[in-house]
């Protein structure tokens, strides 16, 4: 049985990334009483660099094992992890890869610093599909802009990837492309298309104390000296201003009072025993699958749907992006492996009124080869099988992996009610059933990228490659989104504008679980920008 409220704060944050730690630090800037409660643990880099390089894998769930009280995806256990249908086609299998750990899942993202889009805030409107979002760019202008002063972002005020700038520099200058880069370019501008450079939030010079980046090329699952930002950056200033955190805290079950409002939530520790924290206001910041999860898992007789449930959308819109691969092997060298994983991509085929009847596709140069930090390994273990050992076996990775090109096409997904997570009759070793997934990619995904796919293979042919292949359109491992859908109307979405509970007025939703679409720019800029205005809301709610 679980003690009385063990802890109490103004605002009690469940999750220590993105969104959790960037609403901790606003609030506390404000000098509002936060605790933070992280499913997961504690640890410094040198603990999950160590990990990763004894690991065999090198996914980019690798460096960070899953602990028993807060169980996350595994490189190779995603069939384990999510419960679906064993008849699920490939191409819909899904392979969300999330952490619960202080810092959450940016201790292993890409570190692109996209904002969205005007448009894509607009999608109903401009082309006939999907939904607008209840607010818009400009809303949210001055929290990109916050967002990006604490990140520090390099980028080329060339290439604002279709949000416009209003004169705002980024804080450093770019990431320089790679010479397999400017090698693609070529090809590219003889078809009449056009690349630019990423914005990152890695530094390009000195920032926040934090390093140059180096190079190392392992950005996919770790940065080994921090020189690209994760979350535990603001996460760790939110405590050092004040902030409570409580890690190998995993919340279980929130309590619903006769008002309607959240009064406490279960927490249970490593070792099974349990507690209540109560606070005046809960910020749920678990990511897009462990939110609808502690949602649902929260049935009770003043929500018996499940917390925040009414309109029966909890779980519900799932999204995701579909990816698909080209490889070949260039004619002369291009030389991957130099720099961060993807510094260059595709302009075109982002948006435009083709998004009415195919999705848009961001495609970018993988400077990580083939398969992505096991290149080398790989193609070893084929040599020594044929007899090839010593010089002659350095000599000859050299010279084929140095060629190894890829181009990776991602593309949006239509929110769909029917995508969804619910829980699962089968419990995960924590005790909490697991999330079961239905999820089907729709044709318009696919027709785009089969556009990108015919540009790809174009670009193989002008190079000269070899051994071109690719794979079946695939979902992505590295972007969730939808499942506690934000809208205006409370009988199709569970929270609003502001990302409040349309059911609880004292329990805010953040993080990509409450977007509306999930474009080809990058989730992670939107998701801190919108937990910093999520601080101003809260602020005014916590006044007399």
């Amino acid at each position: 049985m679980a003690e009385d409220n063990k802890m109490n704060a103004d605002v009690v944050i469940i999750g220590a990334g993105m969104a959790g730690a960037h609403l901790a630090r606003s609030l506390r800037e404000k000098g509002i009483d936060v605790l933070i409660l992280e499913a997961g643990d504690k640890r410094p880099r040198g603990d999950f660099l160590k990990i990763f390089y004894e690991s065999t894998t090198k996914g980019p769930q690798a460096p960070y094992p899953s602990i028993p009280s807060a169980p996350h995806p595994t490189d190779g256990g995603y069939a384990d992890f999510y419960v679906q249908d064993k008849d699920t086609a490939e191409e819909n299998k899904f392979i969300g890869a999330y952490l619960r750990i202080f810092g959450g899942t940016t201790w292993h993202w890409t570190g692109f610093a996209d904002r969205l889009r005007p448009q894509d805030f607009r999608m109903k409107s401009l082309y006939g599909v999907a939904e607008d979002w209840p607010i818009d760019y400009d809303m949210l202008l001055p929290y990109y802009v916050t967002a990006e002063k604490r990140w520090g972002v390099a980028g080329d005020p060339n290439d604002v990837w279709g949000a416009p700038r209003y004169g705002v520099p980024y804080e450093m200058p770019p990431i320089p492309a790679t010479y397999m880069d400017k090698q693609v370019t070529k090809a590219l501008e003889k078809m009449g298309l056009h690349s630019g450079i990423f914005s990152h939030a890695r530094n390009s010079e000195i920032f926040d104390k934090r390093p140059i980046c180096c190079g190392n090329n392992t950005c996919v699952p770790i940065c080994p000296i921090g020189a690209k930002y994760d979350a535990s950056v603001d996460a760790q200033k939110a405590e050092d201003e004040g902030a409570r955190v409580e890690v190998n805290a995993l919340v279980t079950f929130m309590e619903v009072d006769k008002d309607g409002k959240i009064s406490r939530v279960k927490v249970q520790k490593p070792d099974g025993s349990t507690f209540w924290v109560g606070g005046k206001v809960f910020a749920l910041c678990a990511h897009a699958i462990e939110n609808p999860r502690l949602l649902l898992n929260s049935k009770q007789e003043n929500a018996p749907k499940g917390v925040a449930n009414s309109s029966d959308a909890v779980g519900r819109y799932l999204l995701t992006q579909a990816n698909q691969d080209t490889q070949g092997l260039t004619p002369d060298p291009v030389f991957p492996y130099r720099g961060p994983q993807q510094t260059s991509g595709l302009i075109e085929r982002r948006d435009g009124d083709f998004r009415s009847k195919e999705a848009a596709i961001g495609t970018s140069f993988m400077n990580s080869g083939w398969s992505g930090n096991s290149d080398a390994t790989s193609l070893a273990k084929d040599l020594i099988a044929k007899g090839v050992v010593g010089p002659a076996l350095s000599e000859a990775i050299n010279a084929q992996v140095s060629r190894h090109l890829r181009l990776n096409s991602s593309a949006e997904v239509l929110p769909d009610a029917s995508n969804r997570v619910e829980l699962a009759d089968e419990k995960d070793t924590a005790g909490i059933p697991k999330p079961k997934i239905t999820f089907r990619m729709d044709d318009y995904t696919k027709n785009g990228l089969k556009v990108g796919l015919d540009i790809n293979l174009e670009v193989f042919k002008i190079m000269g490659a070899t051994e071109v292949k690719h794979n079946e359109p695939y979902l992505s491992n590295a972007i969730i989104g939808g499942t506690t859908k934000m809208g205006n109307d409370p009988k199709t979405s569970v929270v609003n504008a502001d990302l409040v509970s349309h059911d609880h007025k004292n329990l805010y939703i953040i993080g990509s679980s409450t977007h509306i679409t999930m474009p080809v720019n990058a989730p992670s800029l939107t998701i801190a920008a919108l937990a910093i205005r999520a601080a101003d809301h809260m602020e005014k709610h916590l006044k007399p």
